[in-house]
C-alpha cells in the first residue's frame, strides 16, 4: 500500500499524533492572529490577562476520563459497525471552520465553506458519472433518502414505491412520515439483492413512483442487480433511486486521476464492478463521505440528475437568502442549519485523497482485498460457514451446525457473539450480529431445518478499516485464531 495513505491517518497506534499536533498548533496560530488582526485598532474586551479556569480543568479531567470508555473504533480488533478513523485531512479542514461556525444554509452564513460545498458535490457529480445534476451534503443518508423522496412524491405525484426487505430502515419510516401509503417490500435472493423477477411481478399490479437499488445494504453490503433494475425501468417508466450511502465511493476503484474508467484490475467481483459502472444511469443517489470516503460523522449527500428536482423542493424565508447572485443551498434541501465546518472537512479530504483509484480507491481496494481473504479463511474453518460471499467488505457468518438445524445455529452463534461483542469485558476482537428474518432465512439457507420458525442469527464483520491487509494480513489471521479458540469453550 502506498506510504501516502498511511501519513494520512492518525493510525491504530497513533502513530502520526505528533503529525496531527503540529497541523493542529497552526490551525490555532493563525486563529489568533485572524483574530488579533481583524480591525487591529479595536481594543481587547478582555482586562485581565489570567481568569480562573479551574472548574474547567476539573470537569475536563473527569470528560477525559469519561471519553476512555468510548468503543475503540479507531483500532482493526473492532469490526462491528460502521465506524473507524477519520483521516487527518478531515479533521484539519474541521477544526479550523469549527472555531468560527459557519452555517451552509444561506451564503452569508458561511461564503467560504458553501463554495467549498459546492466544489465537493461537483466532484461527487463526476465520481458518480452524471453529465447534468445536483445535489448538496446533508448530515446523513436517512435525510439523504428522506429528501430524494421527498422530492420525487412531489413530482411525479402517484405510484408506489419499492425497496428491498434489507433496505436500509429509514425507507419504511420515510415513507410514513410522508404519508406514502403505497410501498412495498421486496423478498430478496440467496445474495441478499432484490429479486428482480419478484419486483417485476409487483410493477405489473401496480405503477411504480420510485426504486430503491442498494448499493451496500446496511446488514451484509449486498449490491442489487442494477443492470436488471435498468431493464424493468425501461419498460415500467419509474424513479430509479439508488441508496449508495454505504457503497458509492467504492466506485473510485475504477476510476483513474481523470475520473474515465480505468483499465487497471481491481478486486472488485465482475458483479459489483458492473453495477458500479452503472451507477449514473440512475435518477437520484445517496451517498454517504463519512462511510467509506474517510470523513468523519455526519457527512451524507443527495445527488439529482434531474435539475427540475431542486424547484419542487424550493423553499424561502424573508429573513435570509440576502445574497441571491450566491448559491443558498438551503432554499433547495430539507434541512436547515448545516455545518459548514463538515462541507471543509469533506473539501480537504478529498483534495489530499481524491476519490479515485490513487486515492480513496487504493484505501477500498484493501478493504475489498481483506473481506475476500477472510471469506476463503471462513470457507477453510470447520467451525464456521459464510452467510454469503460478500460484494462489498462486510462479512457475515456462523457457527456450523452439522445436523443443518437453525435452532443449533444460533446457540452456538451467540455463544461466540456474547465472547467477541460489546457485550463481553475486555473482548479480543468486537464483532456484531445480523439477525435474518425466517422468510429470509429460508432463502439463503434453504438446506436448514427450522421446525420453531426461528430467526438466523449470524456473526458480522465490518472491514472498512484499510488496515486489515497490512502486513501479510495479520488481524485477519489473529481474529481467525481467536474464532477457531472460542469455537472450542
Amino acid at each position: 500500500m502506498d506510504d501516502l495513505l498511511f501519513s494520512q491517518f492518525i493510525g491504530p497506534k497513533g502513530e502520526n499524533l505528533s503529525l496531527l499536533k503540529t497541523f493542529i498548533e497552526k490551525i490555532l496560530s493563525e486563529q489568533k492572529l485572524w483574530r488579533e488582526d481583524y480591525f487591529a485598532c479595536d481594543p481587547s474586551l478582555y482586562q485581565k490577562k489570567d481568569y480562573n479556569s479551574e472548574k474547567l480543568t476539573i470537569e475536563f479531567e473527569k470528560f477525559l476520563e469519561r471519553s476512555k470508555k468510548h468503543f475503540p473504533f479507531f483500532h482493526p480488533r473492532y469490526a462491528a459497525q460502521m465506524a473507524k478513523d477519520p483521516s487527518i485531512p478531515t479533521i484539519l479542514g474541521y477544526l479550523t471552520f469549527m472555531l468560527s461556525n459557519p452555517n451552509n444554509h444561506a451564503y452569508e452564513g458561511g461564503p467560504v465553506t458553501t463554495e467549498m460545498e459546492m466544489e465537493v458535490v461537483d466532484l461527487l457529480l463526476k465520481m458518480v458519472e452524471y453529465k447534468t445534476g445536483w445535489g448538496h451534503l446533508t448530515s446523513g443518508g436517512s435525510l439523504a433518502n428522506m429528501e430524494a423522496l421527498w422530492a420525487a412524491r412531489d413530482y411525479y405525484k402517484k405510484g408506489t414505491v419499492y425497496f428491498s426487505e434489507v433496505s436500509h430502515y429509514s425507507w419504511k419510516r420515510i415513507c410514513k412520515i410522508l404519508n406514502i401509503d403505497s410501498f412495498k417490500e421486496i423478498p430478496v435472493d440467496i445474495n441478499f439483492r432484490m429479486d428482480c423477477t419478484k419486483l417485476e411481478d409487483e410493477l405489473k399490479k401496480s405503477e411504480a413512483m420510485m426504486v430503491v437499488a442498494n448499493l451496500g445494504s446496511t446488514g451484509t453490503g449486498s449490491v442489487d442487480n442494477i443492470e436488471e433494475i435498468l431493464e424493468l425501468k425501461k419498460k415500467y417508466n419509474f424513479h430509479l433511486h439508488i441508496d449508495a450511502a454505504y457503497g458509492g465511493f467504492f466506485r473510485s476503484i475504477i476510476l483513474d486521476e481523470n475520473y474515465n474508467h480505468s483499465s487497471q484490475k481491481t478486486p472488485l467481483s465482475g458483479h459489483t464492478e458492473k453495477q458500479l459502472q452503472l451507477l449514473s444511469e440512475s435518477d437520484s443517489i445517496t451517498i454517504d463521505p463519512h462511510k467509506q470516503g474517510s470523513v468523519s460523522y455526519g457527512a451524507g449527500a443527495v445527488l439529482y440528475k434531474n435539475e427540475e428536482l431542486r424547484d419542487i423542493i424550493l423553499n424561502t424565508a424573508p429573513y435570509t437568502y440576502h445574497k441571491l447572485d450566491k448559491p443558498n443551498i438551503g432554499m433547495f434541501s430539507l434541512e436547515g442549519s448545516r455545518s459548514g465546518a463538515t462541507a471543509a472537512a469533506c473539501y480537504l479530504t478529498y483534495k489530499v485523497i481524491p476519490p479515485n483509484n490513487s486515492g480513496i480507491g487504493e484505501l477500498l481496494s484493501q478493504t475489498i482485498l481483506a473481506s475476500q481473504k477472510f471469506y476463503q479463511m471462513i470457507g477453510q474453518s470447520e467451525n464456521y460457514d459464510n452467510l454469503n460471499f460478500p460484494d462489498l467488505d462486510i462479512n457475515c457468518f456462523f457457527r456450523r451446525s452439522y445436523g443443518k438445524n437453525i435452532s443449533e445455529v444460533n446457540e452456538r452463534t451467540l455463544a461466540i457473539y456474547h465472547l467477541l461483542s460489546v457485550e463481553a469485558e475486555n473482548p479480543e476482537f468486537i464483532l456484531s450480529k445480523f439477525v435474518l428474518s425466517p422468510e429470509i432465512t429460508k432463502t439463503v439457507l434453504p438446506e436448514y431445518e427450522n421446525p420453531k420458525n426461528e430467526s438466523l442469527i449470524a456473526l458480522r464483520a465490518v472491514f472498512m478499516k484499510h488496515w486489515y491487509t497490512a502486513d501479510d494480513f495479520y488481524y485477519l489471521k489473529k481474529l481467525i485464531d481467536v474464532l477457531e479458540l472460542k469455537a472450542k469453550l
